[in-house]
């Protein structure tokens, strides 16, 4: 389910976001109380009601493990991925034949639902921000909902776990990589060196160091890079060789943005800092990965 489904939901439950959400309903024809259940991995919907004749009433509750959403805002309100969301609205409404149409909510904070019946079988159809989604709902017993949301916790532990793990054997791999990477690049810095260190960096390293004059006078990538590593207090072509720590994480964007910048890894070359001092004056260069080979992101003044 969609962010714009969970805020019919939320609509009808507090007071929130007021949002077209179109389902089916059905208990077949029987009067009196049914109880309804759609599930997968990442979600459950589950409708309770009672039927009188044409009239029905009762709640529908949902579960859904929360997606990973760009941050449009500087604040972010939006809940942690992974987690699990549950809402809970009330309805009336009427069945005629194989047509449902129901009312979320009271007052101002309503939502019109249509649906169908097919059977034993009700039919959800769910606005997307493209297209509608349809969930199938089948009889189920009034302890059902609560087993399927805990499968859901219990899949999403599973796989928070299995994610971990690859990550650490992903990272394993890329040290090893890196510090490859890093080594090659931070022996090409010297004049002395037949290597090119342009070779290890992304096009936009290569376009930003250079500056943006184009004339005779305008550097080569490859003296840009090594003049402006000469020009440190501390150049990285000058420390001892090779790297004493590496950082995954989120970089900072290229340019002033609110979003962090592509994942990577925050190299630091030896000597590795002081502990007892103050002040951390270690050099420090970013990298990333781009189709499969590990680049200097940022590198230079």
């Amino acid at each position: 389910m969609t962010t714009r489904t969970r805020a019919v939901i939320a609509g009808a439950v507090a007071v929130c976001v007021a949002i077209v959400f179109v389902m089916a309903l059905s208990s077949g024809s029987d009067d009196g109380p049914a109880t309804f259940l759609s599930k997968d991995e990442q979600s459950a919907i589950q409708v309770k009601w009672t039927r009188t004749g044409n009239d029905v009433s009762g709640s529908l509750s949902a579960a859904q493990i929360t997606q990973a959403q760009a941050q449009t805002e500087i604040f972010s309100t939006a809940p942690a991925p992974g987690t699990i969301q549950q809402q809970t609205a009330a309805f009336t409404g009427t069945v005629r034949d194989d047509s449902v149409r129901l009312l979320l909510g009271s007052g101002t904070q309503t939502n019109r639902v249509n649906g169908r019946l097919d059977g034993d079988t009700l039919e959800l159809t769910i606005p997307q921000d493209q297209g509608v989604l349809t969930r199938r709902l089948k009889p189920a017993g009034d302890g059902d909902y609560a087993k399927a949301v805990q499968q859901i916790r219990d899949h999403e532990q599973q796989r928070k776990v299995a994610a971990k793990a690859a990550r650490a054997r992903k990272q394993r791999a890329d040290r090893i990589a890196i510090t490859r990477v890093a080594t090659a690049f931070q022996k090409a810095l010297s004049p002395a060196s037949q290597d090119d260190p342009c070779r290890y960096v992304t096009s936009k390293v290569k376009q930003n160091v250079r500056g943006f004059d184009f004339g005779s006078g305008r550097p080569t990538c490859t003296n840009a890079i090594r003049e402006s590593d000469a020009e440190l207090s501390k150049p990285v072509a000058k420390a001892p060789l090779g790297v004493a720590a590496i950082k995954f994480g989120p970089l900072p964007p290229l340019t002033a943005s609110f979003d962090s910048g592509p994942d990577g890894a925050v190299v630091t070359w030896r000597p590795s800092p002081d502990p007892a001092s103050a002040v951390d004056d270690s050099r420090r260069t970013m990298f990333i990965e781009q189709g499969g080979r590990w680049l200097v992101y940022r590198c230079c003044p």
